[in-house]
């Protein structure tokens, strides 16, 4: 069962895709304290969940912090990643999910300042905050794939052994790494190149002097039957930018005057 609890005036997201109805009253498994939603854990409860973090599977005893960065550094002690996944599944004497629906930042601090309790605090108030409510984690997580809209099915290719790094300099080094594992007789299936591949980091650009004839490598090596993929990340270059009064010019020509 999956129960709706809004607070404030919430950013619609577009993250749920199934209707749920609000619900009024307290939300159950925690007290409010401060703005923070607080939860007395029993001893063997096991959490799961945040999707794309740091540390083991069980993220109990540590905090989070939904807060994306690229951050290239991702040591254990880091708090923060590429992603946020909102979801936390409680596994113990109750099973039970919590989804916070908001783009804003929000802290999970689970077992780490006290061990026995959990405590999640949004920056904004302002938020959607989806329960669920089932007899075991993997119905809950069940659950939470119909409430977000389940995922595509991925072509057979995507299940094989994709290479993929930082620093590929030119072509040259992509068609050495190529037959570097076909003389290892060790299995590829498709190659990724990471963003230094751009033209001083600007999204669908190429360095022209890096990658002179960028499909002509690629073609390359799709005719043999290696896939080739690009990360994009979002980037702006500022060529020129000038200052102007902000209370007395529009948003867009603000963007035409940078």
């Amino acid at each position: 069962m999956i129960s709706l609890y809004t607070v404030g005036a919430p950013f619609e997201t577009g993250a749920v895709t199934e209707e749920v109805p609000a619900q009024s009253g307290v939300l159950p498994y925690f007290r409010e304290e401060g703005g923070a939603y607080v939860r007395t854990m029993a001893p063997g409860e096991v959490v799961y969940g945040l999707g794309e973090q740091v540390r083991g599977i069980n993220k109990r005893g540590h905090i989070y912090v939904s807060d994306n960065t690229d951050d290239p550094m991702h040591l254990e002690e880091k708090r923060s990643l590429y992603a946020s996944h909102n979801l936390l599944v409680i596994d113990g004497e109750e099973h039970f999910g919590i989804f916070f629906d908001t783009p804003g930042k929000v802290t999970f601090d689970l077992g780490y300042t006290r061990y026995e309790e959990m405590r999640i605090l949004p920056e904004e108030p302002d938020c959607r905050i989806y329960l669920i409510e089932e007899g075991s984690s993997a119905a809950v997580v069940r659950a939470f794939r119909r409430l977000i809209g389940t995922s595509y099915i991925p072509p057979k290719w995507a299940f094989g052994y994709g290479q993929s790094r930082w620093g590929y300099r030119n072509a040259e080094d992509v068609r050495t790494l190529v037959r570097e594992y076909r003389e290892r007789g060790l299995p590829l299936d498709m190659v990724y190149l990471d963003i230094d591949y751009m033209d001083n980091y600007k999204d669908f650009t190429v360095d022209p002097e890096a990658f002179p004839d960028f499909p002509g490598p690629c073609m390359e090596l799709l005719a043999q039957a290696w896939i080739v993929r690009i990360v994009a990340h979002l980037a702006i270059e500022v060529v020129h930018a000038r200052l102007v009064a902000v209370e007395q010019i529009t948003f867009q020509e603000l963007l035409w005057n940078l």
